[in-house]
Formats: C-alpha cells, structure tokens, sequence
C-alpha cells in the first residue's frame, strides 16, 4: 500500500508516533521507529493479533508539505527459492498454508491502517500557530 500526500503541512515526527501508537494498539510487541535520509522508518513485529511470518514496516519519505506513506511486509530474505512441488511433497503444503496466512494476515492490517492513516494524518497537521519556524522534525 503506498499513498502519497500533498499541501497538508504534517508534522512527520508526530505522525511517526501517531503510527506506533497504531502498530501498539493492535498488539505488536516490537516496535521500532527510526529515521532515515529521505523521512522515517517503523518497523513492528510479533503480534498477538496478526499471526504473520515476518513484521510490517511503514515508510515515510519526503518533507511535511509532500510525502509518501508506504506499508509492506518485512520479507526475511529466506536465501534460494525452494521449488513448489518440492515443498509440497515434503512439507505436506505446510509452508505454503503458512505463507498464505501471513500473507492474509498482512492484507487486514493494511485495511485497518489505512481506516486509520487520515485520521492520523489530520491529527499531525500542523496550523501556523503550532508549526515551529525553522524547526527540524524529530
């Protein structure tokens, strides 16, 4: 899911937290927020709710009058592909089911998310009374 934002004046640093406080709400253990060259990164994992292989991650690039908001999986690099068949025949299509359901369990985090990203959004924006002048985000 990727969404780009434009002349909204959002404080990033305060949507970072509206984010976690979303990722925390439904139930990931492991939070991580940092920032990055072009924005933000938060990384959660081990939900409770989600039964997911691997964590979700949001990506925000960009400055407070435009940014994009990206949500993905955070795929484990597994090393080399094992073919279908093969893991068929020795896994009783176990690993396949698994990945299905992770993949299932992705899909409805992104629904709520983006249920609740202008909710966020709207909440982050700052007016001229409370945008810092010459202030950097973070």
């Amino acid at each position: 899911m990727q969404t780009t934002l434009r002349g909204l004046n959002v404080n990033l640093s305060s949507l970072v937290q509206k984010i976690i406080q979303f990722f925390e709400s439904e139930e990931f253990n492991n939070v991580t927020a940092f920032e990055t060259e072009r924005g933000y990164e938060i990384v959660a994992r081990d939900s409770k709710h989600y039964k997911m292989s691997n964590g979700a991650s949001v990506t925000i690039d960009g400055k407070p009058d435009e940014f994009t908001v990206t949500m993905a999986s955070t795929k484990k690099d597994k090393g080399p592909a094992i073919p279908l068949m093969l893991a068929h025949m020795f896994g009783g299509g176990y690993f396949a089911l698994k990945e299905i359901h992770s993949d299932e369990a992705m899909r409805k985090l992104e629904e709520k998310f983006k249920m609740k990203m202008n909710s966020m959004i709207e909440q982050s924006q700052q007016t001229p009374e409370t945008s810092p002048k010459n202030a950097k985000d973070f």
